[in-house]
């Protein structure tokens, strides 16, 4: 993918003005997924695509139609801007689709705004329950992300009641366990005891983090016993966010953490990505840079 500086270059000229790219370095990091709404075809292989009311000229594997929602990893900001386009397979006319798509759009512009919000989490300790105090404070000395997160959370909600209807638990956004984590999100999922084994809860994590790159958290938790496995894009690099989780209190001291493993490519683009088509589970594509 593409960004056009200054609106100077191939394929269309300024749209929205000023400096983009510096608009864009400001709000997102590496490793964050953004939801991308299609504008308009350029040409063959571009798009002008809004990310966060960025309009940004686009080179795209897929020609999609305006209007078309489609999730990005950042891949770097600096010194030029990369985005991998994710490529999220979709059932026809499943409703979770649009409410996923809602989810990512509300989840990256609270993102946008929440460097201060992270900063003041991750100053509050090692005990989630106070980080969790200070994201409340933080939210209710600021208006804007606080409506920015209000609705974040009522997209959150719809989507939730859909992927539990399909048995898949409950979709939950907790930026206080992991303040450091990009694009966080969370399925939880109860499972009664049956045959003889014993209930359990169930809790799938991803997020992202600059090095190991997307991650999936996979924790069982059965009183007193919990186990947790990570799984990381780069597992080799991935021993330092096993012992990050362990200073940030979470999943907890009782729980046994196993050595970080392979992320299959169907899991990259999230939780909610694969729920979306029951034959065909999400594949990342790399955008081809022109």
């Amino acid at each position: 993918m593409r960004i056009q500086g200054d609106g100077a270059g191939s394929g269309g000229g300024s749209h929205g003005g000023g400096d983009r790219p510096g608009a864009f370095r400001r709000r997102h990091r590496p490793g964050e997924r953004l939801a991308g709404r299609v504008l308009r075809r350029e040409a063959p292989g571009l798009a002008w695509v809004d990310i966060q009311g960025l309009e940004l000229l686009a080179s795209i594997a897929s020609d999609p139609a305006p209007g078309t929602v489609l999730l990005f990893e950042v891949l770097r900001t600096d010194p030029d801007i990369l985005l991998r386009e994710l490529h999220v397979a979709r059932a026809a006319n499943d409703p979770l689709g649009p409410a996923a798509d809602a989810f990512w759009a509300a989840r990256s512009r609270f993102e946008a705004h929440a460097g201060a919000l992270r900063e003041a989490m991750a100053a509050a300790g090692a005990d989630p329950a106070a980080r969790q105090a200070a994201f409340a404070r933080a939210l209710a000395a600021d208006p804007g992300l606080d409506a920015l997160f209000q609705t974040l959370e009522q997209a959150r909600a719809a989507a939730s009641a859909l992927t539990a209807a399909r048995g898949a638990g409950s979709l939950e956004y907790r930026p206080w366990l992991l303040p450091w984590a990009l694009s966080g999100e969370m399925l939880v999922a109860a499972r009664p005891a049956a045959a003889g084994a014993a209930a359990l809860v169930e809790t799938t994590f991803a997020f992202a983090v600059p090095g190991p790159g997307q991650c999936e958290l996979r924790l069982l938790e059965s009183p007193p016993r919990a186990s947790a496995r990570l799984l990381a894009e780069h597992p080799d690099r991935a021993r330092d966010v096993l012992r990050a989780m362990q200073d940030a209190g979470w999943p907890g001291p009782g729980a046994r953490l196993f050595a970080p493993a392979p992320l299959p490519a169907a899991a990259r683009a999230g939780v909610l990505a694969p729920l979306l088509c029951a034959a065909s589970l999400a594949r990342p594509r790399l955008s081809r840079r022109v």
